[in-house]
């Protein structure tokens, strides 16, 4: 790294990096990294992993060439961290049950903060943002008892939503639809399901059946501008089917 910033003999396109030109990379390397996890592809894993150490090291360099921090104070700084967090492993402290190490780890993180939810950073793409409310406010006592409540809160939130559509009203209409997706979050929250995977999974399995159906169509010497819905309908059940 510190070869490919040298401002005599370095890399022109690394040289000239820096903080906020480097972050859109070091976003997707992570999904990267996320979607080889999800396949299971382990070789994968291990070549995106280097990627997205590439840009720690990277952003570390930037840093480090400022005069801010080093690499090794970022090691430092989270191995200093997961001690301090870790008092029953690395020092003597007790929890009675994992709610109390639970309890215990929000307030070492929320020490300085005036709410539970001020240390969710602004730019989290909206799914996270979601699920790590839903969990913080969790953990204080406010939650639905039960998956069947969850799950009955986005019945709720799809009849007002349903309302608003009737009654033509954009502005309310987009707030239901955004009352309902939170909601669908929390029952998978509820489930202990990751919403991120449950979405990939279905993403996948929709993909697939599309490509069977533009098989069949192209089987059947079709064209898609030739099919009405009735039509996508037929060739949707039947790649269901196979």
């Amino acid at each position: 790294m510190i070869k490919l910033r040298d401002p005599n003999k370095g890399c022109p396109w690394d040289k000239k990096q820096t903080f906020e030109s480097i972050i859109p990379h070091t976003i997707e390397e992570v999904y990267e990294v996320a979607e080889q996890v999800y396949k299971k592809d382990y070789n994968k894993i291990k070549d995106e992993l280097g990627d997205l150490l590439f840009q720690i090291i990277f952003l570390s360099q930037i840093a480090k060439e400022k005069k801010i921090f080093t690499f090794n104070d970022v090691v430092k700084q989270i191995t200093d961290k997961m001690i301090f967090r870790h008092p029953h492993v690395f020092k003597n402290k007790k929890f009675k049950n994992m709610k109390d190490f639970n309890n215990w780890w929000e307030e070492s993180k929320n020490k300085k903060l005036t709410s539970l939810l001020d240390d969710i950073p602004d730019n989290y793409p909206e799914m996270l943002k979601s699920n790590k409310i839903q969990k913080k406010v969790a953990k204080v006592g406010f939650e639905y008892k039960n998956d069947i409540e969850a799950l009955d809160k986005v019945i709720e939130e799809a009849n007002e939503l349903k309302k608003e559509i009737k009654k033509k009203n954009k502005k309310r209409i987009q707030e239901e639809l955004g009352d309902m997706l939170f909601a669908s979050l929390d029952v998978a929250r509820k489930l202990q399901l990751n919403p991120e995977i449950s979405l990939a999974k279905s993403n996948e399995k929709f993909s697939k059946r599309w490509g069977r159906l533009e098989q069949f169509i192209i089987n059947d010497k079709k064209e898609f501008n030739d099919l009405n819905l009735k039509d996508f309908n037929f060739y949707w059940n039947k790649a269901k089917i196979n």
